[in-house]
């Protein structure tokens, strides 16, 4: 019983702590005033520790003049920008040096370029009028390729952030500005073919059909050396297309 009452105590004493932090720093912002660099510290971990970002006294928070400066490690570049994000929000009148490190990969490159590679192939988004391609080299991630929507270059490389062990992210996706009338003849003509009809379902389909100045690339993996022909053959005879590239791959 004594255990649980000294417990109790902790937990409002804590509470109280936080409130007069947060009532101190309404009134600082009120009157145009900086927290003192105690009071500062204390709120700067309370939303390190709110965001879940904080735990284990894994981010270390110091006070150098008008600096907050952050060490420490994380499990992931997101977790690292986040860190940041909630540390400037704190005030504005201090610079953010943020020295954290990104905790080191625990698998191999190829385990975590398959993981990438099935977290991008699941999102929504990701459609038959994008392909992208991953590699990684020592937890540094590539990614390549061609998206429909400009938005979603930014939102894979932000998914990419949040998975364990990935220490940087070099973007190199491009935009197609939309698969267009040729493109979406083009997936009508292969998906409505008795040939390829009913793949489109799948998570990630075996055609991937990437428009770019009238030329359309052809990306994935089918069966046989006659499904690639047949691919680029319709899209050849039955659109408009400049030409056709033809980079499917038969699955071995």
């Amino acid at each position: 019983m004594k255990a649980k009452y000294q417990m109790y105590v902790k937990v409002f004493m804590l509470l109280f702590l936080i409130s007069g932090i947060l009532t101190t720093q309404s009134f600082a912002q009120d009157s145009g005033q900086s927290l003192s660099k105690s009071n500062l510290k204390i709120f700067v971990q309370y939303k390190l520790a709110k965001a879940k970002l904080l735990t284990n006294d894994n981010i270390k928070v110091d006070i150098d003049d008008n600096k907050i400066i952050l060490s420490g490690t994380v499990p992931t570049i997101y977790a690292k920008n986040q860190a940041e994000t909630e540390t400037r929000s704190v005030d504005e009148n201090y610079l953010v040096i943020n020295n954290l490190k990104v905790e080191s990969q625990t698998t191999s490159d190829l385990e975590l370029t398959n993981q990438i590679l099935k977290k991008i192939q699941s999102n929504t988004f990701y459609s038959v009028f994008d392909w992208l391609t991953v590699s990684s080299n020592n937890g540094v991630v590539t990614l390549d390729g061609w998206v429909h929507l400009p938005w979603l270059k930014d939102q894979f490389q932000s998914e990419v952030e949040k998975i364990s062990g990935v220490k940087s992210v070099i973007n190199k996706i491009q935009n197609t500005f939309g698969p267009g009338e040729i493109g979406f003849r083009a997936a009508r003509l292969i998906y409505n073919d008795p040939m390829f009809w009913g793949t489109q379902y799948s998570v990630n389909p075996p055609i991937h059909i990437i428009v770019n100045n009238a030329t359309v690339y052809l990306y994935g993996t089918v069966n046989s050396e006659a499904e690639k022909s047949w691919a680029a053959n319709i899209i050849s005879f039955k659109t408009d297309a400049f030409s056709v590239e033809n980079y499917l791959e038969v699955r071995k």
